[in-house]
């Protein structure tokens, strides 16, 4: 071991604690900025030469200390729980949205909800059926008729309008999606870049994580590591990124009566397996919103033909009969019928002809019951679907909370942490300059001194 040895090694360990004191420095730095993963300096033991030299070995404790890469703490298994919990968050948030809105275009218990306009429309049959003869009353009739289905058409429209409100919204993250994709595969080819001329790519992965875990809330992805740094993004089992290339998403809407909302590939049409928030807002568009109109349209129906089928057994105050109260439109909407709209007095309330002060059939129509509970049961059952997804978010809220704090605590800056790190480098470095100096006072001592003694 030769004696400047010992310089070697003091200057080995400045260099190595300086560098751990910057990456510290670099952690404190970045302690709110998103998506920013703390960083460690790799310090490994420089054992010396482990083969002799011609007619020499090499006799010391080691050459000091070597700095290896400088690596980002993140807990792979901890990514990928993430991104699947996060996924599953925000498909539920999605379905919860769309769930609120509809409740709150229903507007049950309301005085204005559809529920108060059929009790409000029966009950001007029960008027009818008090006094038949009073054509103020078969006008009341009409004018309450009119505006049950006026009700009926506005909030289908309402449902409509939400639907493609969601259809708007999909659309638009999958252009941000698209718009990610290609940020990655940027990215890709940079961290590769700065790997093959000695760089460290870590904020440059921090960067890229950040964009996959967007994209994972957005449609659900899974990531695979690819060569040189580079990590392959896949949606459903196909690679939306795979190293510098992209596969971009397109949102297609059928032409079909149902008009089916897929998101598929552009390249070739084919279904991607979406989640997280696209797959949400799908499940809106083409199963919840679809099935309310429905059932709303169901109970138009049944109220329709619940009245149509009594109303034809009665006779107006001119003896007519078999005359529907409710018809259907060119444009398939159910309204009153236009001839009692014209003429009240067309209204059936008798059980025979020539009878005005008989109101038998107006009260059979008055005390009908089936659409009113068909639309009860659509609104409980919206209702309960509701609750159950609220109470399917907070369970997840809960899970993401665990997941994110295993998470922040493997990858996050924690100050105190850092600072206690700082203080042990920074002793590190001064004890290093200490024996760089004992070191160098030594060796004076042995160019300098010896040789003078008896002089």
């Amino acid at each position: 071991m030769s004696d400047f040895d010992g310089l070697r090694i003091a200057l080995s360990s400045l260099y190595a604690q300086r560098k751990a004191l910057q990456v510290t420095g670099q952690n404190i730095a970045n302690v709110n900025t998103e998506g920013y993963s703390r960083q460690r300096v790799e310090l490994i033991a420089n054992a010396g030469p482990s083969t002799p030299a011609i007619e020499s070995r090499y006799t010391g404790p080691g050459m000091g200390v070597l700095t290896g890469e400088t690596t980002r703490l993140r807990d792979q298994f901890l990514e990928v729980r993430g991104h699947q919990e996060h996924a599953v968050e925000a498909a539920l948030l999605e379905s919860q949205s769309v769930l609120a809105r509809v409740e709150l275009a229903f507007d049950e218990p309301s005085d204005d909800g559809l529920s108060k306009l059929i009790t409000s429309f029966l009950a001007a049959f029960d008027d009818v059926a008090n006094n038949p003869e009073d054509l103020a009353a078969r006008a009341q009739l009409v004018e309450q008729g009119k505006t049950l289905m006026a009700g009926f058409t506005q909030l289908d429209a309402a449902l409509a309008t939400q639907r493609q409100s969601s259809i708007e919204e999909l659309s638009s993250l999958v252009d941000e999606v698209n718009q990610a994709a290609t940020r990655i595969a940027e990215l890709n080819q940079n961290i590769t870049s700065a790997i093959n001329n000695g760089f460290s790519p870590n904020e440059l992965m921090d960067q890229r994580d950040l964009l996959i875990a967007q994209m994972a809330e957005q449609v659900g992805v899974t990531v695979r590591p690819g060569e040189n740094g580079t990590v392959n993004v896949f949606i459903g089992g196909t690679a939306i990124v795979r190293d510098t290339h992209v596969s971009p998403l397109r949102l297609e809407v059928g032409t079909d009566p149902a008009q089916t909302v897929r998101v598929v590939w552009a390249a070739d049409s084919y279904p991607a397996g979406v989640t997280g928030a696209a797959g949400g807002l799908v499940s809106g568009a083409n199963e919840v919103i679809p099935r309310y109109r429905a059932g709303l349209a169901d109970v138009a129906q049944q109220l329709a033909d619940e009245v149509n089928a009594v109303h034809r057994t009665g006779y107006a105050l001119d003896g007519s009969t078999g005359l529907n109260f409710f018809v259907t439109d060119v444009n398939g909407r159910i309204t009153v019928n236009p001839a009692i709209v014209a003429d009240p007095q067309l209204v059936a309330a008798s059980a025979s002809a020539g009878a005005t002060r008989d109101g038998s059939v107006a009260q059979q129509i008055a005390e009908l019951t089936g659409a009113s509970d068909t639309y009860h049961r659509l609104v409980v059952g919206l209702g309960v679907e509701s609750q159950a997804v609220n109470r399917r978010v907070e369970v997840q809220a809960a899970i993401i909370g665990h997941v994110d704090a295993a998470r922040e605590s493997a990858a996050g800056v924690n100050l105190d942490e850092e600072m206690t790190l700082m203080l042990q480098f920074q002793h590190a470095y001064d004890a290093a300059a200490r024996f760089l100096t004992a070191v160098d006072q030594t060796l004076d001592t042995l160019i300098n001194s010896t040789g003078l003694v008896g002089r």
